[in-house]
């Protein structure tokens, strides 16, 4: 079972880039972020409180995260990228002359 838990981070490293893993972290934190403030809260409201507290500041990163990289990705990534993938190549056409009928 460790085998196969290590060999799906792995799997899960190589396929995803910075900005995801940072993403799926945020909501990582957060449910593991609910789920003791649930269980603290029963012993403890005043604590479980404030967990669930960290757990709303987590949610609330990661939504101003997702709205900034959807921002810079729009309006930034795709207009740097957009001229490279404008311009056309220069190639030359050769015209091939069709063969006189005799």
């Amino acid at each position: 079972m460790i085998t196969t838990i290590v060999s799906n981070l792995k799997d899960w490293a190589q396929a995803t880039d910075a900005r995801q893993k940072l993403q799926h972290t945020y909501l990582s934190a957060t449910l593991v972020l609910v789920l003791g403030a649930g269980v603290i809260g029963l012993i403890d409201y005043d604590l479980g409180q404030k967990i669930l507290l960290g757990a709303f500041i987590c949610i609330a990163i990661f939504i101003a995260n997702a709205v900034v990289w959807a921002l810079v990705q729009s309006f930034i990534l795709f207009k740097i990228a957009t001229p490279l993938e404008d311009k056309p190549e220069k190639t030359t056409v050769k015209q091939v002359r069709s063969p006189r009928k005799k």
